[in-house]
């Protein structure tokens, strides 16, 4: 579902809008991203490595640290980031950025964080319907939202993204009241959990931030080498492989909470039985849906393109090779937080952001959007090999205690 409704946000910018538009929506989901794997870093996976390790009324305290702490952060983050975009929009690429898209981008902040802490608490307590019943409340708002504005023809970045937060905000809401989660604010409280965020947080940070700039640097770097309006092809041909990578934060938000358990226990085996079903998993489906946008492309491009995105099979081929080694990595990188080992993830995402971003940009001059692609692709494969070569590194160092034979 979640998908189908960001598919059905990019088809209407790419039927409905301008490629300017698409493309100044484009670089504020991307700041939003940047703040998602800040995100990331402090709360969300500290809180998938922590939280199943505690039980009872140590794990309800924890999360309502979790929650004041994150609150805090994201308030934060969405006030400077809308202040700073507001002032200099020429950092992206923009010649201006109106008070109205500042403050929807603001919104999005908190929306997203909102959405995404509660999401995450929920699978960590194994209460997937719980989760699946609030994101369904938020397709169907949102689908209400995006209609309303194609029939009014408003189809705006501002507007598009007010959409988004106000449906993440008021689907939210319910579920949050009903999980019963507090925040909880001071220093005193904070400062305990801080204590056993940060020996992860530490490196799972910079890894979270060098990952965002490796894998968002082509919008960046497009917007410098190509402008806006090829950078805005780019974005569109992601669109059509784009639900890959909901299909891989899906199976991630089941897979981190599995396999943290299992480590900790030392069900190697399982760990190990599981991380390749998983890898062979994403091959598969990344195959056959890309075998099928191949036989659907001629229909997709006549009926849903147009003459204003023609042309883009190239430019999907490029983002199919990225989502193989992007799948892997998920699933590596899942792996590696699960059992702590966040200084990996970090020399991964190093590794990663050296050899795309020099290619991106001068293959990006030479080639034009192949250059660029190829840039993306080439850190994406390296991410993920490095990631996987640490991911077997650790299982083989982690002490053998019990097989559960879950999967046998």
């Amino acid at each position: 579902m979640l998908s189908v409704s960001n598919f059905l946000i990019g088809l209407a910018f790419i039927k409905f809008a301008t490629k300017h538009n698409y493309y100044a929506y484009s670089q504020l989901i991307g700041y939003v991203a940047l703040t998602l794997a800040i995100q990331a870093a402090l709360i969300t996976t500290t809180a998938l490595t922590l939280l199943p390790r505690k039980q009872g009324p140590d794990r309800d305290a924890a999360t309502n640290a979790f929650f004041g702490l994150q609150l805090f952060l994201s308030t934060s983050l969405a006030l400077l980031g809308g202040l700073f975009l507001w002032s200099l929009p020429a950092a992206i690429s923009m010649e201006a950025i109106g008070f109205p898209l500042a403050l929807a981008m603001v919104l999005m902040v908190l929306s997203s964080w909102l959405r995404e802490f509660l999401r995450n608490v929920q699978f960590i307590n194994s209460r997937a319907d719980l989760c699946l019943q609030q994101d369904v409340a938020y397709v169907v708002l949102l689908t209400l939202g995006v209609a309303a504005l194609v029939f009014a023809q408003r189809v705006r970045a501002d507007e598009m993204l007010l959409v988004i937060s106000g449906a993440g905000i008021v689907s939210a809401l319910p579920w949050l009241h009903k999980a019963g989660i507090r925040p909880v604010f001071g220093r005193q409280n904070w400062a305990g959990l801080w204590g056993e965020i940060w020996p992860l947080a530490r490196w799972a940070l910079p890894a979270g931030l060098v990952a965002w700039a490796s894998g968002n640097g082509y919008l960046l770097i497009g917007a410098n080498v190509l402008g806006p309006e090829l950078t805005a092809e780019i974005v569109a041909a992601k669109l059509f492989m784009a639900p890959l990578g909901m299909m891989f934060l899906s199976w991630g938000n089941i897979f981190r909470p599995k396999v943290s358990h299992w480590l900790s226990v030392g069900a190697v085996h399982d760990v190990a039985r599981l991380t390749r079903l998983s890898i062979l998993g994403v091959a598969v489906v990344v195959v056959f849906y890309f075998l099928a946008l191949v036989v659907a492309y001629p229909l997709l491009e006549s009926q849903l393109l147009g003459e204003k995105y023609k042309g883009l099979q190239f430019d999907i081929a490029w983002w199919g090779l990225f989502f193989i080694a992007s799948g892997v990595s998920s699933i590596c990188n899942g792996l590696l937080m699960a059992g702590g080992r966040f200084r990996q993830s970090f020399y991964a995402a190093l590794v990663s952001s050296v050899c795309s971003i020099p290619v991106m940009y001068a293959s990006g001059l030479m080639l034009g959007k192949h250059g660029l692609m190829l840039g993306a692709v080439l850190g994406e494969a390296s991410y993920a090999a490095v990631l996987y070569f640490g991911m077997w590194r650790m299982l083989r160092s982690v002490p053998v205690q019990q097989e559960l034979g879950v999967l046998k």
